[in-house]
């Protein structure tokens, strides 16, 4: 009896020791605590993509597993949260993507638990972000497309960007916002605003980035009748004399094979995305 009155005297401080160090420098539980279920990684995902959604610049969030996978893991929930396209917002998908411009990760713990830091950089604030949102659904209103056709749709919305907006030479402005709001952008923020627009619209459409005469480009691609089309506004809305622009459709529902001096990066010229996304055979 006091051999078994001791090994519970000792079992007894042993779990009091835990207790105190996990209490005191919470360390004890990343040797006990399994790796996150898939649930849990779903939700860190989520709560990556919110905090991002709502343009956080530092997003603090738990990582539990091992030191070997981290990194990959952390870097790789940047993309899975931008992958994820919900209905009630044209917030996500491209356009967070395409708003944001940079992402820091730093990493502090051991054993298998951690504290993950995301620093992000964007090209546009959450408030000119909702602000661009109120502007769209003031533009949309007055465009009254509600009962048009999707080509009526798509060609309103090209119409009424390159009218109310002029190309950005400094290329220093490149988001939505500055396209609608200010009036001026780079390439992106016309791909990027018109994705928005025709998402609000229930048109579907890509942001397309590549090569377009040896400069980086970026442009749309839009679904009508079942097919896919590129679209490219900010080409058509070329700088003319004296600095004036002017409408034109040279790159309105074309082909791919119509817009050879377009050249796609990798992630858009797979097999499995133009299996997603099946082009036209001949332009509209």
């Amino acid at each position: 009896m006091k051999k078994v009155g001791w090994v519970l005297f000792y079992v007894g401080l042993i779990l009091l020791g835990i207790t105190y160090f996990e209490g005191r420098y919470g360390v004890i539980s990343a040797y006990i605590t399994w790796d996150m279920t898939e649930e849990e990684k779903k939700a860190f995902v989520e709560d990556l993509r919110q905090g991002m959604l709502e343009g956080q610049k530092i997003i603090e969030l738990e990582y539990i597993g091992s030191e070997d996978d981290i990194e990959d893991y952390v870097v790789g929930a940047i993309s899975e949260a931008f992958a994820i396209d919900k209905e009630d917002t044209s917030s996500d998908f491209d356009y967070m993507r395409y708003i944001h411009s940079a992402s820091h990760v730093s990493m502090t713990g051991w054993g298998r638990r951690y504290k993950v830091t995301y620093t992000m950089e964007y090209l546009e604030s959450y408030e000119q972000t909702n602000k661009t949102d109120k502007m769209i659904a003031k533009v949309l209103k007055k465009l009254n497309l509600t009962k048009k056709s999707d080509y009526e749709k798509i060609k309103a919305v090209h119409d009424y960007v390159i009218n109310n907006t002029s190309y950005d030479i400094s290329t220093e402005l490149n988001s939505p916002y500055y396209a609608l709001v200010e009036k001026t952008s780079a390439c992106q923020g016309y791909a990027v605003l018109i994705y928005k627009m025709l998402t609000e619209l229930d048109v579907p459409c890509r942001v397309i980035t590549g090569n377009a005469k040896n400069g980086l480009h970026a442009w749309n691609i839009v679904k009508l009748d079942g097919k896919w089309y590129n679209l490219d506004a900010t080409w058509d809305d070329p700088i003319g004399l004296f600095g004036k622009s002017s409408m034109r459709y040279n790159y309105f529902l074309k082909t791919d094979n119509d817009m050879v001096d377009h050249q796609r990066d990798e992630e858009f010229r797979t097999t499995a995305f133009y299996e997603a996304y099946p082009m036209a055979k001949e332009s509209y």
